[in-house]
């Protein structure tokens, strides 16, 4: 299953289980926010790649109707 991850979530699960490792602490709050930024960047590529194929999409459907007129 790990094969379906990203690279930005593969070291954000990473950085979790180094934090899991640690004594209760500013290190183990500083992975555990690194992983959370690793995430947050993850979602918010995904999301520039949905809006950027849909609007992709969109001109190319406007380009084909502009044709058919």
């Amino acid at each position: 299953m790990e094969s379906d991850r990203s690279p930005l979530e593969l070291q954000a699960a990473d950085a979790l289980r180094r934090a899991r490792r640690l004594p209760v602490g500013a290190d183990r709050n500083d992975l555990r926010q690194l992983a959370m930024g690793l995430l947050w960047l993850h979602r918010r590529g995904m999301e520039a790649l949905v809006e950027n194929r849909r609007v992709v999409m969109t001109r190319e459907l406007e380009h084909a109707e502009a044709l058919e007129d």
